[in-house]
């Protein structure tokens, strides 16, 4: 009977287990890539999308410096892609920023949720992307 009781006991921490297990590969890991695309006529964005969020925008040069010219770490809802206000991280941040993302196969579509106090990353993120 103590056998039963531990197994019945043991369920619910499994279950919590397993869920934050499937937490670490995290919900950006179907859309972590290497992705790019146009900016306005301006060139080549490119996009790095790391599984656990991190995420790093090039911006096309000459007009910007050839290096990664914004990082932050979001976290993603579902289909929910947050930057939460951490001006440690930006300047800008001041608020969070949310951006809906959608993908099929090798395109991601990003688009902008309100507002994002640093304009120059909604310029950068919303739009469609082709996996690099």
């Amino acid at each position: 009977m103590s056998l039963r009781l531990l197994t019945i006991r043991s369920a619910p921490l499994l279950t919590l287990a397993l869920i934050g297990l499937a937490a670490c590969g995290g919900e950006a890991s179907k859309y972590s890539g290497t992705w790019s695309r146009d900016l306005y006529g301006e060139g080549e964005v490119k996009m790095n999308l790391a599984s656990n969020g991190n995420v790093e925008l090039m911006l096309p040069s000459p007009r910007w410096p050839d290096s990664v010219d914004m990082k932050g770490k979001a976290t993603f809802t579902g289909d929910t892609l947050l930057f939460r206000a951490d001006t440690a991280g930006s300047a800008c941040q001041t608020a969070d920023a949310r951006y809906v993302v959608s993908r099929n196969a090798d395109q991601m579509q990003v688009a902008g949720v309100g507002m994002d106090p640093c304009g120059g990353r909604r310029a950068a993120l919303v739009g469609t992307w082709k996996k690099s």
